[in-house]
Formats: structure tokens, C-alpha cells, sequence
């Protein structure tokens, strides 16, 4: 008894890709087209209502996100249909976005006609793999991301050794004040704030109080110490 063929659903804005693929797709014995769409809520509509095994989906469509919402809806409404998206986007967001939505595999548009055909089997069979190609961005991303918990590490054993009163200061110019606006806020001599800002430097092995500043807003410094800072500034 023979197999019943892969029921595909393309979904593509550009009308060129759709014709491509179809003309691609319909010579394949163990696939067929049940919908060809050109908006990601079509391309839910129609999915909803004809059951495709797989949908074929660009990214940007009739928003640029319409196909990571497209397949994030059908996750939640229809979990046995596998998303396999096909776009040109290659930075990592994109990537990273399409798979937590609930994508099962992700190809770029100048993949070989062989390589889409293999994605759709292994997606209509729950035998998906990843790509080299998003492979790499996988690694890339898992290293800037060990890169930056390593340098969070090493800039929390810095800030724990910062006096209330100097983390007060970072907060303060993090928020725009200017240092003569600083002195007249906390009640300190402008002689004072140069030697609280010259012991920050050198607890930092900084040369610039702005890129100091820079740092622990692009970590989130401030939002972890912000209550703590408080309750303490209030204690004195």
C-alpha cells in the first residue's frame, strides 16, 4: 500500500517564488500542493481549514514578521502541522525568532531545489536536522552568549566592590545628570565627585567614566541593583 503524498501549503509574497516552487513541488510523486498563499494570515486560514502536513513559509510577507506570527498561531492552534520557513534572512533574530515560534527547520532562499525536498520529507517524517548554514549561526549565538555571561561575571565582581555611594554616582550619570547636576543632588563638593569617579576608574581599569556607564546599562546593571540601591541610600 502506498504512502499518501506530503500535503503542502506555500506561503510566499512574491508570486515568482510561489510559481517556482509549485512548478518544483508538483513533479514530486510524494508531494502536493493544497494551498498557495501570499500573506501569513492566509496562510493560517487556509491551513486551518485544509490540513497541510507541511507549510512552506517566507518571513516577511504582508508584515516583515507575518511568517514567525503565521507559524507561531499554528503551533498554538495546529501543532501536527510543521513549519518549514524559506526566506532570504540570515541574521541570527530572525533565526533564533522562527524557531522559538515553532519552526522545525529553516532554509535559505538560494538552497538547492534538493535541499528544500529534503527538509520537507524529514519535516513530514519528524526527522528535521540542522543546517550547517544555521548551525553555525547556532554556535556563533551560543558564544557571544557565554562571551557576554562571562563578561557580566567579571563586571558583577567589579560592582560589588563599588560603595553604595559610587553606584549612586554610575546610576546618576546613566540617567543623563550632568556631573555639576550630581554634585547639587547629592550635596557633594565637585572634588568629591572627581575622587568617587577616579576610584570607580580604577576599580574598573577604565579610562572613561562614559564607557563605564555604557557597559553596565547594555548589561542591565542598574535594573538588578536599583531596589537594593535604594534601601541603602535610604538607610544613611
Amino acid at each position: 500500500m502506498s504512502q499518501l503524498p506530503i500535503k503542502l501549503l506555500i506561503a510566499d509574497d512574491m508570486l515568482p517564488i510561489r510559481e517556482y516552487l509549485n512548478m518544483v513541488l508538483s513533479h514530486e510523486p510524494d508531494m502536493k500542493i493544497v494551498a498557495s498563499v501570499e500573506t501569513g494570515a492566509s496562510a493560517v486560514k487556509q491551513a486551518l481549514a485544509v490540513k497541510p502536513d507541511v507549510v512552506l513559509i517566507d518571513i516577511e510577507m504582508e508584515t516583515p514578521q507575518a511568517g514567525i506570527e503565521a507559524i507561531r498561531e499554528l503551533s498554538l492552534k495546529a501543532p501536527e502541522i510543521k513549519s518549514v520557513v524559506l526566506t532570504h534572512f540570515k541574521n541570527q533574530e530572525t533565526v533564533f525568532a522562527a524557531f522559538e515560534a515553532g519552526a522545525v527547520d529553516y532554509l535559505i532562499k538560494d538552497s538547492s531545489a534538493s535541499e528544500t525536498l529534503e527538509a520537507i520529507r524529514a519535516a513530514a517524517h519528524d526527522q528535521t536536522m540542522i543546517r550547517p548554514r544555521i548551525a553555525k549561526l547556532i554556535r556563533d549565538e551560543f558564544k557571544a552568549l557565554r562571551s557576554e555571561r562571562n563578561n557580566l561575571i567579571a563586571t558583577l565582581n567589579i560592582i560589588y566592590k563599588l560603595t553604595p555611594t559610587e553606584l549612586d554616582l554610575l546610576r546618576l550619570l546613566a540617567e543623563g545628570k550632568t556631573p555639576s547636576q550630581i554634585t547639587e543632588i547629592r550635596h557633594i563638593e565637585a572634588s568629591t565627585f572627581r575622587t568617587h569617579v577616579g576610584n570607580i576608574l580604577k576599580k574598573f581599569k577604565a579610562s572613561s567614566v562614559r564607557d563605564v556607564v555604557s557597559q553596565l546599562k547594555h548589561l542591565g546593571i542598574f535594573e538588578i541593583f536599583i531596589t537594593e540601591l535604594d534601601s541603602e541610600l535610604n538607610d544613611n
